[in-house]
């Protein structure tokens, strides 16, 4: 599993927990597993017990477009999902924050 660890901090009065997580070019540590893994981590669930990540986003185009070799890689995918404001960037990185 990739690393992850919980943050906070932030720009609003009230500062929310954010979860950090990461991803790996060649890995069995997707973009998608890492979103996943990062969300059930803010929900202290497991992660077959979230929502169907494909009900937010089609998740063979977010690990194709991520994934992809890094000159054809797009630089950042933000949605929601299951709650969570999820940011997901070109260089391995995963942020989710409660929305």
């Amino acid at each position: 599993m990739g690393d992850m660890s919980t943050q906070f901090g932030g720009t609003s009065s009230q500062d929310t927990p954010t979860v950090s997580a990461t991803w790996e070019r060649g890995t069995e540590n997707t973009p998608v597993y890492a979103v996943v893994s990062a969300v059930a981590e803010a929900e202290d669930a497991d992660p077959v017990a979230l929502p169907p990540l494909y009900e937010a986003i089609d998740p063979e185009a977010l690990n194709a477009l991520l994934a992809a070799e890094p000159e054809t890689a797009v630089g950042t995918v933000a949605f929601r999902y299951a709650g969570y404001d999820v940011e997901v960037t070109g260089d391995g990185d995963v942020s989710v924050r409660s929305a």
